[in-house]
């Protein structure tokens, strides 16, 4: 019989991907040969272990990466601190509490604590949600400015979201944002879903803008599994996606949310879907150059974000300009009936 751990949402939607990839990783790095699987039943994400309950965390999971400074980006370490540094801190917490953090998740009704004072709590970083940053959540009025105040979690949902965020977190920066990345587990074993990580890591994305990157790597992303032929496997519904303007200083928070993945797979059901995505992931890749293929690849960036018969057109009419004048190469039928049947009429 299976081991299950309950993580219940909390609305904060890259911070609940990020508890639920942590805490199936963290059981996944410290279990040999345990199939480990993240299902989404929409108020909760449940981790599955077909496997031994471990006992002891891995020590590999503490080894120092770029992860881990992604994660406390925005955490300013001061020489005189009196409290250890976040990373520290939670090797201290997973390592003596590990039974306990597990045992809390193995409750249903499990609910992580979240407010500008909690009791041993830790802060929840803009880096986990953008949602969390000071000032993001609370209206400003008066004369008088104020950054907003910190947002707090409790230390075990705090510590797998920071390990989920290290380890599954895909940053993609430009020239002033950094768009943090990771797929929305609707039914996943994580040893496949790892696979397919790894493939996506090798992938350059543009990074034109924001929005390009958001459906660039979520075209990437259809085109891994549909090749990998892990639908079996590995089943996602969305991107969760957050941005962060780059400032002088420390980020700030520019908004965030889900992109649906409903679209590119109703373009795979189709006999060209794939040619399809492909030639739409060649536009992108070409969307570096400035010109008129970077105007197209924000054109196919808005027709994937809102497919209407409008933004088809635009699409049309900047790809026989890029054919005329810099052979851009034209569709064939079957890749562009793949696109019109999946367009609206709006």
């Amino acid at each position: 019989m299976d081991n299950l751990f309950f993580l219940n949402k909390t609305g904060f939607e890259m911070f609940d991907a990020f508890r639920a990839y942590g805490l199936a990783y963290a059981i996944s790095s410290s279990s040999r040969d345990a199939d480990v699987r993240i299902r989404d039943y929409g108020y909760a994400y449940v981790v599955s272990l077909d496997g031994e309950m471990p006992s002891t965390v891995s020590p590999q999971l503490f080894v120092d990466s770029e992860g881990w400074r992604r994660v406390f980006l925005t955490v300013k370490e001061r020489k005189d601190a009196k409290k250890p540094p976040p990373k520290k801190d939670l090797e201290a917490i997973v390592s003596s509490e590990f039974k306990e953090l597990l045992k809390v998740h193995t409750v249903p009704s499990f609910q992580p604590t979240i407010g500008n004072q909690v009791k041993g709590g830790r802060p929840l970083y803009q880096s986990m949600d953008v949602s969390a940053a000071k000032g993001f959540r609370e209206e400003k009025r008066g004369q008088t400015y104020h950054e907003g105040s910190q947002l707090y979690v409790d230390r075990y949902s705090w510590s797998i979201a920071c390990i989920g965020g290290v380890f599954f977190g895909s940053p993609r920066f430009g020239d002033d944002f950094i768009l943090n990345l990771v797929p929305n587990p609707t039914d996943v074993l994580l040893l496949q879903h790892r696979q397919i990580q790894d493939d996506m890591m090798k992938e350059n994305v543009c990074r034109a803008s924001a929005s390009v990157s958001l459906v660039h790597y979520s075209v990437k992303l259809a085109k891994t599994v549909a090749r990998r032929k892990a639908s079996g496997a590995v089943k996602y519904d969305a991107v969760v996606f957050n941005v962060m303007r780059k400032t002088g200083q420390q980020p700030k928070p520019g908004g965030g949310g889900k992109y649906g993945l409903a679209l590119l797979e109703r373009f795979l059901d189709e006999p060209g879907g794939f040619d399809a995505l492909e030639r739409i992931d060649r536009i992108m890749n070409a969307g570096f150059v400035k010109g008129i293929k970077q105007e197209l690849a924000f054109a196919f960036a808005d027709l994937m974000l809102h497919p209407s018969l409008r933004n088809l057109v635009r699409c049309e009419d900047l790809y026989i300009r890029g054919h005329v004048n810099e052979n851009v190469p034209l569709w064939d039928r079957g890749s562009m009936e793949a696109v019109l049947k999946n367009v609206q009429d709006a």
